[in-house]
């Protein structure tokens, strides 16, 4: 089993709609206009896709649970104010939800100049994240974290695959 982790705001409806990914949720496109050039959803839809297939349709999720070591208010505060869920992604890919696993290794401040990698499951590290390079005054949060963006068939994880953590 290969078990990845998604943090969410409380008060979700995950366990009922299942996890969905950016374009199913209509959730917030803000941290994406400034790079799409665009605040139309179409528009910032589009560039997600280009930089890779399926992106508008995915996930982030991390390897493990965010280790919060009195440095960054940011994490802290991710960490109190969401709810953590699992998944175990082996059997996501054998019942055909994820479709493409990509890697995020880095970004520029603000997002920009991503570095993305295609992975297979087996390609998946696992090593420990470097929790103490986020710093959100630099606007390096999950830019300085490698973490995974599961690309999803139909745009959403459905609940029964889903733990509450």
């Amino acid at each position: 089993m290969l078990k990845m982790y998604h943090y969410a705001k409380k008060g979700n409806t995950i366990l009922h709609d299942g996890l969905l990914g950016i374009k199913k949720s209509g959730r917030s496109l803000r941290p994406y206009i400034h790079r799409a050039g665009s605040d139309n959803p179409e528009d910032v839809y589009r560039w997600l896709d280009s930089t890779f297939r399926g992106r508008s349709n995915s996930i982030s999720c991390l390897t493990e649970k965010i280790v919060w070591q009195n440095h960054d208010p940011v994490l802290k505060a991710i960490v109190e104010d969401s709810e953590l869920f699992s998944f175990d992604v082996e059997r996501l890919v054998k019942d055909q939800i994820v479709t493409a696993i990509w890697c995020k290794e880095s970004s520029a401040a603000g997002g920009y100049n991503e570095v993305f990698r295609k992975v297979e499951l087996q390609d998946v590290d696992l090593t420990p994240l470097t929790w103490e390079k986020c710093d959100s005054k630099a606007d390096l949060l999950f830019g300085a974290v490698r973490h995974y963006l599961l690309v999803l068939k139909e745009g959403y994880i459905p609940p029964k695959y889903l733990q509450k953590e």
